[in-house]
Formats: structure tokens, C-alpha cells, sequence
């Protein structure tokens, strides 16, 4: 029994032992902080709404540059720094023009991308779009935004006033020196204002006499058909019409008609401003110092560029020049020197009357004919695009032919606008002598220089 007794004695003290042992418990790990969430790169809307303007229609590719122009000015503004913007499929597709009066609605798959400190966005932007009827509207003044040419400094370069109900056209042809900067297009209204757009923008590029001969040649496309947009502005509101990034030695430069719908008066100004930053800051001047040259004012167009001429066959030929010194639109400030040599921003209007008394059918070419040096052109010969390549000898270049059947009157009708880059003046003529029937390749003997640099006119 003593043994029982010590055997159990040892138990409980094993037993306390045991009981007093803590039991081994692992530390949990310190939980990690979870990283702040980056902000989105930029805000893309869930819908639009898109005022055009065109007649009969307004082509698809023209169409399609206003989608894009429009989601570039609700979504650039949000973008964060260092964020780009990119667009993908629109739906349906391929697009349709759109008839006068009618509406539709497309979808646009947009990415913004960021960097390290904002997040990717990608959605969808469901634009509504709707061509409003809108008579057309000859513009009555011209804005010329062409002093300084070259932009050594940031500031207003240009401010024009249009009065509601009224239209003006606005012509700019900038280049830039030195540091790379922001060039934008900018409308101004101290009330809520419709304004309807039709602009034909190019570059920045080097080759400016590329840039000046796709403005013209877009531009009268777009103004035969009235293709355009409509815009609010709003109060306190700056518009953008056009953002260009400018690098040393690039040039950006387009013409746009401005219809005031309804609402106040509009202003119009050309800024420019360092690259990266706004425009709002600079519009309300000063302005740039002016270059010298005197390209710059705001001309009369009342009629201006409307030229008629005959031609009868076999009496001699028949012409006419523009873009001179003699004939020149009227600055509209008398105290301003400023002037248009050139017509720069100026659409020609030549009505040919070609008459045939004989008895047999004759042959009869449009000719053109640089007079100061290098020269691109387009003409709209009865609606009819002729694109013709740069010339600089003074001698007749064939543009089109007709046959006039014998004892007939007929009437050739010519749009055309000259060219930024181009020097002027230029002849414009009918013969029945069949003029040079080709246009040189550039860098040939008689062609132009691959490097062509407009000088002062």
C-alpha cells in the first residue's frame, strides 16, 4: 500500500508538471499595408451627343474626324500627366454618310493608358450623332494669324470678334522656334452660344508646303457641302477648336468658318503656350510681338475673290492672277498695316464663259502658271478635284480639257484657295495652245526643291 501510495504521489506531481508547461504557439506574421490605389489615367464618358452638318450628307471620313475630335475634347482634359489616349474600334463599322436632317449612333472602345502613377482605363463611349440642317453661310471677314509666322515666345498671337447671327473665317499658319509648345485654336462667348465649324486643319510637319496644300484642298471640299460641326460654348468655358504640340521647326496651320447660331458673340483666338500647359492664361493678351512681315489683320470678303472672265476661240488667250500685291482684300482697321498678299485664306470663285463661233468642235485647255516661284495647287473644276503637284518655272501646266461643240456658249466654273507655303502670284488661264501636260517630280531640273521655304511676301 506505501508503494500504491508514492506510485500515485508521483503521478499527480507528473501531472502538475505537465500542467504548469506552456504550450508552444507560433506569432502570426505582421499583416503587409496594403498600397494606396492609383488614380485613373483619365475619365472616359459613358455617352455623347454630336452635332454635325453637311449636305446632302456628311461624307463618312469626315464623320469619323469628328467622333475623334469630339471624344478628344471631353477626354485629353482629364488625362493625368504622362497619360495617352487611344481609340479602337468604332461599331457599327465601316461608317456611312450621313444624310441631312438624319441621326445614328455608334460605338467607340476607348483606352487611356497611364503610367506608374495612375491605373489603365478602357471603356466604351456611346456617341449619338445628329446632321442638322443648317443653311450655309459666307463668311464676311477674314482673321489672318499668320505675324508671327515663326513663334519665338508664348502669348496671344491672334484675337478676332464675330457678332451673334454673323459668320467669319479664320486663317493660321504658325511655326515654331526654340522649345516645343502648345499652339490651340480657342473660342471665347460671355453667354451659352451655338457656333457651327467647318475646319480643315494640318501638320505639325516640316514640309510646309504640304501642310498649306492639304488646308486648301480639305477646305473646299468641306465648304461645297457645308461639312462641319456644331459646338456650345459656354461662359467661362474655353472652347478648344484645335491642340497642337509645335516642335522647333514644324508648322501647323488650317482655315475654319465660324457661324454664330444663336446666342452672343464669339471670340476667336490663336494662343500659344508652353508645351504641356493651357491656353486660358494667354486670352486675354498681351499679344506676341509681331514679326515684320505684316501678315496678319482682318480683311473684307464681301464679294472679294469673285473674278469672271471670256474666252472665244481663236482670239487669244484669256487669264487671270491672284494672290498679288495690286488687288488685295481690304483691312477692315485703317489703322492697321497689316496685309494679305498672297490671299491667303481667300476662296477664289473664277467663272470662265468659253465660246465657240466656228463651224467645227475645238479643243480648249485650263492652264495654270506660277509667277514668284514654287506653287502647289487644287482647283474645283465644275465639282471636279484637280490635285496638281509643286511647279516653280513660269510657263503653262495643263490642268484640264474641254470640247466645245461648234456655235456653242458653255461656262467653266473654278473653286480654288491658295496654298500657305506657296508663293504667289499665280495665272490662271483657257488657250487652245496644249500647255505642258505633266507637273515635274520634285528634285528634277524644272521641279522644286524638296526643301521649299516660304519667304516674306
Amino acid at each position: 500500500m506505501r508503494f500504491v501510495g508514492i506510485l500515485a504521489f508521483v503521478f499527480v506531481l507528473l501531472g502538475r508538471a505537465a500542467i504548469a508547461q506552456p504550450n508552444a504557439v507560433q506569432s502570426p506574421s505582421p499583416a503587409p499595408t496594403p498600397a494606396p490605389a492609383l488614380p485613373p489615367a483619365g475619365v472616359i464618358p459613358a455617352s455623347l451627343s454630336l452635332d454635325v452638318t453637311g449636305t446632302p450628307a456628311i461624307d463618312a471620313d469626315v464623320l469619323n474626324a469628328q467622333i475623334l475630335a469630339a471624344l478628344d475634347r471631353q477626354i485629353r482634359p482629364t488625362l493625368r500627366p504622362g497619360a495617352s489616349v487611344r481609340y479602337g474600334p468604332i461599331v457599327p463599322w465601316p461608317l456611312l454618310p450621313l444624310a441631312s436632317g438624319a441621326r445614328a449612333a455608334v460605338d467607340v472602345t476607348v483606352t487611356i493608358d497611364g503610367d506608374t502613377a495612375s491605373t489603365d482605363a478602357t471603356g466604351v463611349t456611346s456617341v449619338t450623332l445628329n446632321n442638322i440642317v443648317v443653311p450655309p453661310a459666307l463668311p464676311s471677314v477674314l482673321f489672318l494669324s499668320d505675324d508671327p509666322e515663326y513663334l519665338q515666345t508664348e502669348g496671344l498671337v491672334f484675337r478676332g470678334d464675330i457678332a451673334a447671327g454673323n459668320a467669319a473665317r479664320l486663317y493660321y499658319y504658325q511655326s515654331d522656334i526654340g522649345v516645343p509648345r502648345d499652339l490651340d485654336v480657342v473660342l471665347t462667348s460671355a453667354v451659352p452660344t451655338r457656333v457651327q465649324l467647318i475646319d480643315a486643319a494640318a501638320g505639325p510637319e516640316l514640309d510646309v508646303m504640304d501642310v498649306g496644300h492639304s488646308v486648301s484642298r480639305d477646305f473646299l471640299r468641306f465648304e461645297q457641302s457645308n461639312e462641319g460641326t456644331i459646338v456650345d460654348v459656354e461662359p467661362g468655358r474655353p472652347f478648344i477648336v484645335r491642340h497642337a504640340l509645335i516642335i522647333g521647326g514644324e508648322v501647323a496651320a488650317g482655315a475654319v468658318d465660324l457661324h454664330v447660331l444663336n446666342g452672343g458673340g464669339v471670340g476667336v483666338s490663336v494662343v500659344a503656350s508652353p508645351a504641356g500647359g493651357r491656353p486660358d492664361a494667354y486670352l486675354n493678351g498681351p499679344r506676341v510681338p509681331l514679326d515684320g512681315h505684316g501678315r496678319h489683320g482682318v480683311f473684307a470678303l464681301d464679294g472679294f475673290g469673285n473674278i469672271a472672265q471670256s474666252y472665244t476661240v481663236g482670239g487669244p488667250g484669256a487669264a487671270v492672277k491672284y494672290g498679288g500685291r495690286t488687288t488685295t482684300p481690304t483691312n477692315l482697321d485703317p489703322r492697321d498695316l497689316g496685309h494679305d498678299f498672297g490671299d491667303y485664306g481667300i476662296v477664289h470663285r473664277i467663272a470662265f464663259t468659253l465660246i465657240n463661233p466656228t463651224d467645227t468642235p475645238r479643243l480648249v485647255y485650263l492652264y495654270e502658271k506660277p509667277l514668284a516661284g514654287p506653287v502647289r495647287s487644287s482647283f474645283y473644276i465644275d465639282g471636279q478635284l484637280k490635285d496638281l503637284g509643286c511647279v516653280r518655272m513660269p510657263q503653262p501646266y495643263w490642268i484640264t480639257t474641254y470640247q466645245l461643240a461648234p456655235h456653242t456658249t458653255g461656262l467653266s466654273t473654278t473653286l480654288t484657295m491658295p496654298d500657305g507655303g506657296s508663293f504667289y502670284p499665280l495665272e490662271f488661264g483657257v488657250t487652245e495652245t496644249q500647255p505642258l501636260p505633266y507637273t515635274p517630280l520634285v528634285g528634277t531640273a524644272d521641279g522644286c526643291s524638296p526643301n521649299v521655304t516660304r519667304v516674306a511676301q
